[in-house]
């Protein structure tokens, strides 16, 4: 056996303290940099084909209508775990929840009705028959109106939200597919995704009060109830117009196939679910340009926003799950994360991890201190290397 020849003492210490200082500032430089970084998205099973989503913001529970499955699941925010399936009717396809009456509707495309959940017991109370294919529902939280949007027959079915009766049939134009309320004003948006317009309804006399000419196949639309600004993603454009008062102002590129839209109303901020892309867009409200594009599952199909923690939730209809990630105002702040469910299947991260400004990352103190402390260990270490050689 050969053996082999010791190293001088001040060499091993210099190596030990090479590795030990270049240890170290990596890890100073990850605990004072990765907050500044989009948090990694936390991805869960729900149900086959998930297409609508909505969610609580004063319980925290997720609503997700899993279409092949006949059912809602309930999952809690809390820590991502499933509470109750909610047996609904044939195709849900789109779900809103009341958040003043904690009452949740789902929309069931093929038998043509809208399922009304209890929030507390979570379970289901009656099915309402509306227009043939319902594709979207949403409600005025002020006067529990629910308005539901049907594909077929160009109507939006408005319902009691305290006796859930049908009070009358609205004519919108074709195929409308799309609906948001502004809670602030009443005022009813419906996007008609063969006909290229967005109409604009009355909460009070539920006549429609204009069409506006928007991008080509119009599927989603939102409003922000802050500014009154309208945004309709437009899924044969891949763009998202942004309307003020009754005419588009501009139109944003995002994604392919945007195919949901959701606004923060804390922030302004704009979210779009790019079916085709994979992708969730980020609209800076202010300014009307694109922040970020977050990777979340295959075919994300409906977003919401939960105002009170800021997390963003995207069901993904081809692969069966729900994704979670904070959204921008939270990220760059790092007030809030996912909770890491019990049963992730996934974890992926955003495909940007640069500021809010989409640039290079923000220069924060944290930053500062990490680089000076990597900055003197590698010179340390020169100098240290010199002086052995010598």
């Amino acid at each position: 056996m050969k053996l082999q020849t010791p190293l001088k003492p001040s060499t091993c210490s210099l190596r030990g303290f090479a590795v030990v200082a270049i240890l170290a500032s990596m890890v100073v430089f990850s605990l004072f940099t990765l907050p500044n970084a989009l948090a990694a998205n936390v991805t869960f099973k729900v149900g086959e084909l998930p297409d609508g989503v909505a969610v609580n913001p004063r319980n925290g529970k997720v609503y997700v209508a899993d279409s092949r499955d006949g059912n809602v699941t309930i999952v809690d925010s809390k820590n991502n775990r499933q509470i109750a399936e909610v047996q609904t009717g044939n195709g849900p396809s789109a779900v809103a929840v009341n958040p003043s009456t904690g009452t949740a509707y789902v929309t069931n495309w093929f038998d043509g009705t809208l399922t009304v959940i209890n929030g507390t017991t979570n379970m289901g109370l009656v099915n309402i028959t509306v227009g043939y294919y319902p594709d979207a529902v949403a409600i005025n939280p002020t006067t529990g109106t629910v308005y539901v949007a049907n594909y077929y027959v160009d109507n939006v079915t408005v319902v009691s939200g305290s006796t859930n009766k049908v009070l009358e049939n609205v004519s919108m134009g074709d195929y409308p597919d799309a609906i948001a309320v502004n809670p602030n004003t009443g005022t009813v948006y419906v996007a008609n995704y063969a006909g290229n317009t967005t109409a604009v309804m009355s909460g009070l006399t539920d006549k429609v009060l204009v069409n506006i000419t928007v991008g080509h196949c119009p599927d989603a639309v939102a409003v922000n109830p802050n500014t009154g600004a309208v945004y309709v993603a437009n899924a044969c454009d891949n763009t998202v117009s942004v309307v003020n008062g009754d005419a588009v102002v501009r139109d944003v590129l995002v994604g392919n196939d945007p195919d949901a839209i959701a606004v923060d109303p804390n922030t302004g901020d704009v979210y779009v679910a790019d079916f085709k892309g994979g992708t969730v867009s980020v609209i800076d409200g202010s300014n009307d340009r694109l922040l970020e594009n977050v990777t979340v599952g295959n075919g994300p199909s409906s977003l919401a926003i939960d105002p009170t923690t800021e997390l963003v939730y995207v069901s993904n209809y081809h692969d069966n799950t729900t994704s979670v990630f904070p959204g921008v105002a939270s990220s760059t702040t790092s007030s809030s994360a996912p909770p890491t469910s019990s049963e992730p299947t996934s974890t992926t991260s955003s495909s940007s991890s640069t500021s809010a400004s989409g640039g290079i990352p923000e220069f924060t103190p944290q930053l500062g201190i990490a680089a000076v402390v990597s900055t003197f260990v590698a010179v340390t270490y020169v100098i240290a290397r010199r002086q052995t050689k010598l």
